[in-house]
């Protein structure tokens, strides 16, 4: 989130998004123990829609 460092958004696992959830559940415990992830994410940012 752009205000709270602390919250992680994930969304989107209708339809063809499902095969995705796993990987994305990677992705937040990573983010959520260590801080960062060995997976390039910054293309999914919040602030590529400003």
């Amino acid at each position: 989130h752009p205000q709270w460092g602390t919250v992680t958004i994930a969304c989107g696992f209708s339809g063809h998004g499902f095969k995705f959830a796993s990987v994305v559940g990677e992705v937040l415990a990573d983010l959520a123990l260590d801080g960062r992830t060995r997976h390039r994410i910054a293309l999914f940012r919040l602030a590529r829609f400003s």
